[in-house]
């Protein structure tokens, strides 16, 4: 005990009365414990403490009732009361010069600004002591009249415990910007090197997918010239060997262009030759490559064109390339004996082209992430072939490129449509 001084802790938590208890102790005091107001009160009848600190939120009795009870005895309103709260309303201040309490502390508090308040509360007893005079204050406050019984100094005492909670607020806020700005710093730099390390990562898949470019190449043509120009000397187990040779061949070589896209795209490398082109040259070229595909799958392809339709300042080889791949899906997505429509239609300043399938659909929760890189769904291809899932998202860099967009229309079980608008003049030739 230091000087017989015992401090009464009226807290409903028990985590909360004990880390009280052990910070208080520590110093020596002598600690009772209270789990609300009303413990509290008989605690007090039964041997009165030095100093009284107290949970505002606890049940049955409040800590502002406790106070009040406290204050308005005769007997007990001279023990000093620390009110301990979450709360930071003004309104919570007022309500504590009501009840008449001599000092407040936010949670969560540090142990130097607890024991700081009660030594302050300890030393200033007798001063508190000679200067009561008994007499209240009227203020007005919120649109709301108060009387306050609180002696001066005590409001007084109240208002800087108030302010000191500010300040030990603000430095709290300080030490934590403090560490958000190492952490930003930290994080710049990570991201700097993560930066590097992804510009090799697109030199390395550039150089590994040019070199293996040019031998798949002559994978893919050696097995389809024995496919078509030799077939007759070929067993039916050669003619399969073959097919499987040329499919992952014609596999490969779309993933690695589909691959070298990805590294122009983000390396911003991604470059395109705008020339006067004839739109409708463009989907005759896209068809006639894939009509061989359409029939080994065994899909009709509907055409709707306009009869004129405008010369257009694009990419040809890349516009081509995003209507292939649109085509491609539609038919590894449809069944044998469907038709793919294939519109496009203009007005004075866009072309939009789309691609309809008559497949099973894509779920409206998966649609958003079609066009991300390697982002796949739930719905297989309906003769089991293979996708990079990389094919829809350079088509959207491509139209984008183009200051067009590209979207998707899908139902579940009725097939969807891909299409992707584009001004008629969507930048200077080169």
């Amino acid at each position: 005990m230091t000087n017989g001084i015992e401090i009464l802790v009226v807290e409903d938590s028990p985590t909360q009365a004990l880390k009280l208890k052990y910070i208080l102790e520590k110093q020596e005091y002598t600690v009772r414990l209270a789990v609300n107001g009303r413990e509290g009160l008989e605690a007090i009848r039964q041997r009165r403490p030095t100093l009284v600190i107290s949970d505002v939120l606890m049940p049955e009795m409040d800590g502002y009732e406790f106070c009040t009870a406290i204050k308005t005895s005769d007997e007990l309103k001279e023990i000093p009361v620390i009110l301990l709260t979450t709360l930071s309303d003004p309104q919570d201040i007022i309500k504590g010069l009501e009840s008449g309490a001599d000092n407040f502390l936010n949670k969560p508090y540090s142990e130097e600004a607890l024991l700081s308040r009660i030594k302050y509360i300890l030393i200033n007893m007798d001063v508190r002591t000679r200067m009561r005079t008994g007499m209240g204050i009227e203020i007005y406050f919120a649109n709301k009249k108060h009387y306050l019984t609180s002696e001066r100094i005590q409001i007084i005492d109240l208002l800087l415990s108030t302010y000191e909670n500010a300040v030990e607020k603000n430095r709290e806020l300080e030490q934590a910007n403090k560490k958000l700005r190492a952490v930003q710093e930290e994080v710049e730099k990570n991201n700097e090197k993560l930066k590097q390390l992804n510009e090799q990562k697109n030199m390395l898949l550039g150089m590994a997918a040019h070199d293996l470019r040019n031998p798949l190449y002559l994978i893919e043509g050696y097995s389809d010239f024995l496919l078509q120009d030799n077939s007759e000397n070929l067993h039916d187990e050669q003619r399969t060997i073959l097919s499987a040779i040329q499919s992952s061949s014609t596999y490969m070589v779309q993933m690695i262009n589909d691959l070298l896209d990805v590294h122009k795209i983000e390396t911003g490398k991604l470059e395109l030759n705008r020339q006067a082109t004839d739109f409708a040259s463009l989907v005759d070229n896209v068809l006639k490559r894939q009509e061989f595909a359409a029939g080994q799958k065994g899909v009709d392809i509907s055409l709707h064109r306009p009869e004129q339709v405008p010369s257009v300042v694009v990419d040809g080889a890349r516009i081509e390339q995003v209507m292939s791949n649109l085509l491609d899906n539609a038919i590894k997505f449809s069944f044998k004996g469907a038709v793919i429509d294939v519109t496009y239609q203009y007005d004075d300043t866009e072309i939009v082209f789309s691609v309809r399938d008559h497949g099973p659909g894509i779920p409206e929760k998966e649609q958003n992430r079609l066009f991300k890189a390697f982002s796949t769904t739930s719905v297989k291809p309906t003769g089991s072939e293979r996708s990079t899932g990389l094919g829809l998202a350079i088509a959207r860099d491509i139209i984008e490129k183009h200051q067009g967009r590209i979207w998707v229309e899908s139902t579940v079980g009725s097939g969807s449509t891909f299409s992707f608008s584009i001004p008629v003049d969507s930048g200077p030739p080169a």
